[in-house]
Order: C-alpha cells, then structure tokens, then sequence
C-alpha cells in the first residue's frame, strides 16, 4: 500500500484516522496473542477485548499523554492527539463515559495517520510501549523487544 503524505491525511477526519487506527490496533493484538498463546479464539477474543475496547485503549492513551511518559512524541504527534482528543463524538458506547471514549478516540487517530503515512515501524514502538506500561500486557508477556517482519 502506498503511504499518504502528511499533507494529504491533513484532509482526513479524525474518525476515519481512528477507524482505521483501531483495525491496525486489533490485527496487532490479535497476532500477538496467536503467536503467544495456542488457545481457542473465544478466550483470546476475551483477552483482546481488554486492550481493544475503548476502555483499555483509553488506558493505553494515559501512558502517552502524561508528562513524564517515556515515549518521545513528535510535535505533530501531540497536536495530532490534542486535536483528536479535543474532537467532537456524536456518539459513545453506553459502557464508557464521553472523556474515556475521547481518549481512546485520539489513540486510535494516532494509530491511524502513523500507519497510513507509512510508518510500521513507529507504530510497533508506540505498541510496544504502552503495552509495557500496562499491567495486562506485562501479566501475560504481550509486548517483545525485538519486531517482526508482519507490521510490528
């Protein structure tokens, strides 16, 4: 696939970066937890929901949006999780609040733009940090060091 420039995903809305952000994100957990684990698929459909749903992408965002995070953003990384954060949702899932959807909204977006502007590598980073913060993750070895050849 052929990157869009910075220029072109400018004209993009925030939803269509987060929809395509939140695809990228789920094939990424969900190949990471095939190749860590042989279950069934219902039970790592079980443990995917806790990172994919907006509830656990909203976590995932705090690890970036904290002052103090350990993960370089760019300046067009920031104004791009401000705007998205900041952007306005016509609707939420009934199971979590507007500011928490928000926030797995701007995650999503980041996602997005980084993997249509063709950026695999800064995405598997930017997986393979939150996911290092979070506790889930680490409980069960989600995240890896070293990165494959599938996107990661």
């Amino acid at each position: 696939m052929e990157s869009l420039s910075d220029k072109e995903l400018l004209s993009y809305s925030i939803s269509t970066l987060a929809w395509v952000g939140d695809a990228v994100f789920e094939l990424l957990i969900r190949s990471r937890l095939a190749r860590r684990f042989s279950s069934p698929s219902g039970k790592l459909h079980h443990i995917a929901t806790s990172f994919v749903s907006a509830r656990g992408q909203a976590a995932l965002f705090e690890t970036l949006d904290n002052d103090g995070s350990g993960f370089a953003l760019s300046e067009q990384e920031v104004n791009l999780l401000r705007r998205a954060k900041n952007y306005h949702c016509h609707s939420a899932p009934r199971d979590v609040d507007l500011n928490e959807y928000r926030r797995a909204t701007a995650f999503e977006a980041l996602i997005g733009w980084l993997w249509l502007n063709g950026q695999r590598e800064r995405v598997g980073e930017l997986v393979d940090y939150v996911l290092r913060q979070s506790s889930a993750a680490e409980t069960i070895e989600l995240y890896h060091e070293h990165h494959d050849n599938d996107g990661e």
